[in-house]
């Protein structure tokens, strides 16, 4: 192979636009990718993880409780007498459901002292205790509300963070949206120009002829050569603005700043295009929508427990057991045993409630704050998706009235070019009109990218853009229990 044959080929590789030799990815390819590896989705995973946590808590309250003691005292009786006590106890007890409490103990208590006052008291002494009690609440904490709401509030959590993960899934692909978008209006501009560049070649060639045979003036070249010139740093301008936004998305999508794409645009038309049926969708959706609902939940649970705080303390308890008695007498072994039980009401009642009312007052306006901005983000959300619904309407005419626009102006280029072969017009002319025929197509090149821009928007408010974009589950159970355990 020659020389020259070598450097005509690479000047042939090096004039290749560099979106020509990169793979093309759709917007649902390139966001897949973000979601997969951008590091804020870990730590919303983990904020929805620590939220699950509370209902866990929550369950435990109705656990069951163990506690115990044991202890040794020397004390003197009234009469100085010195007398060691020696006392061994344990219990078990849960909260139930139903606001009761049930518990049960058991306690072995001895005494030895050194004198007695009488031969018929059994020293030492062992006493022993086996009880069950319940206590039941008839007012306050009746039907066990603070576990109630407990769960009410840990649920309410789960749904704000899965409301958070779903805003920030939600912001990337609007992010994603607008820099893969650029990057397409880039190439379309690109593409644009290197058309304009083709076609003033091609023209060039031809008054190149004719200016040998002295049919052109210098003139025309010259005129020529300066749009080219032109057009040329325009596209040496735009290559650069092209890589640097293929690198912004490249660091989302965790790749080689190196690695190149070519987006490809999809203008599927959504056929249900009626505005209850997609506001229905974009409202069900919503991720701000769901998180007020949850806030909703939760001022409403806040005003039931603050009604349940506010309330007297009424509790019915009762026991019932066994209690034996054992020692040693001056006339033989002590051995009593008895059944035990009671039956009490116990009452008690808060002189100054008016903490307790403000925390009421707090959680009836915690109420109507989310309600406020729960109309507000429906009345924002009624008017964006009338406003995208009549954006894409106007785009999808201006893509069909851009169209018969650049079919008009290629025509007139094509009727020109023949009367500027007969010599009946001038060179300027010529080339206004590809100028004007290069901003036809480059308008109708831009109208596409803006119509795919209003289905991206479209299907990012109602949802649909998750119905093939996979947003993982991410466990970090096991990384965790080790640092429990």
């Amino acid at each position: 192979m020659s020389i020259k044959v070598k450097v005509l080929l690479s000047l042939i590789v090096l004039n290749v636009p560099f979106y020509a030799q990169a793979e093309q990815m759709d917007f649902e390819q390139v966001l897949q990718k973000v979601i997969d590896h951008y590091p804020s989705v870990k730590s919303a995973a983990l904020q929805l993880e620590k939220a699950r946590q509370e209902n866990i808590k929550a369950e435990s309250q109705l656990s069951w409780q163990l506690n115990g003691n044991a202890g040794f005292t020397r004390s003197t009786s009234l009469f100085g007498t010195a007398n060691d006590r020696l006392n061994v106890g344990a219990g078990l007890n849960r909260s139930l459901t139903n606001g009761g409490e049930l518990g049960f103990s058991a306690n072995i208590m001895r005494d030895d002292a050194e004198d007695v006052l009488s031969p018929s008291f059994p020293n030492p002494a062992t006493k022993t205790q086996l009880e069950v009690n319940y206590r039941h609440h008839l007012q306050k904490g009746a039907e066990n509300t603070q576990y109630t709401e407990n769960k009410i509030a840990a649920m309410a959590g789960v749904e704000i963070a899965k409301g958070e993960k779903a805003a920030l899934y939600d912001e990337l692909a609007a992010q994603v949206i607008e820099l893969y978008l650029a990057v397409a209006t880039t190439q379309a501009r690109i593409k644009n120009t290197q058309k304009t560049i083709d076609r003033g070649l091609r023209l060039k060639d031809y008054i190149n002829k004719e200016f040998k045979l002295g049919l052109s003036e210098e003139k025309d070249i010259l005129q020529v050569d300066a749009r080219l010139a032109t057009n040329r740093a325009d596209k040496q301008s735009l290559e650069v603005l092209w890589k640097k936004q293929v690198i912004a998305l490249n660091r989302l999508m965790n790749q080689s700043w190196e690695r190149t794409f070519s987006p490809h645009l999809k203008l599927v038309n959504h056929k249900n295009r009626e505005f209850d049926f997609v506001y229905s969708q974009a409202e069900k959706q919503n991720a701000v929508l769901k998180q007020i609902d949850a806030r909703l939940l939760l001022a409403d649970s806040a005003i039931r427990l603050s009604r349940d705080n506010r309330q007297d303390e009424l509790d019915l308890v009762m026991f019932l057991g066994n209690e034996s008695n054992q020692g040693d007498t001056a006339s033989g072994d002590f051995n009593e045993s008895q059944v035990v039980g009671g039956v009490s009401l116990e009452f008690r009642r808060g002189l100054d409630k008016s903490g307790l009312n403000a925390e009421l007052r707090q959680a009836h306006y915690d109420r109507e704050l989310a309600l406020q901005d729960k109309k507000l983000i429906q009345q924002n959300l009624h008017y964006d998706v009338a406003s995208l619904l009549a954006e894409v309407e106007s785009a999808i005419l201006a893509v069909k009235a851009f169209k018969k626009s650049v079919n008009a102006e290629q025509q007139k280029l094509t009727e020109a070019t023949k009367r500027y072969k007969d010599g009946r017009i001038e060179t300027d002319i010529i080339i206004d009109f590809e100028s004007q025929l290069a901003n036809a197509e480059l308008s109708y090149e831009l109208q596409k990218v803006e119509l795919a821009r209003r289905y991206y928007q479209l299907d990012l408010l109602r949802g649909a853009i998750w119905e093939t974009v996979v947003r993982h589950e991410i466990s970090f159970a096991t990384e965790i229990e080790k640092g429990i355990n």
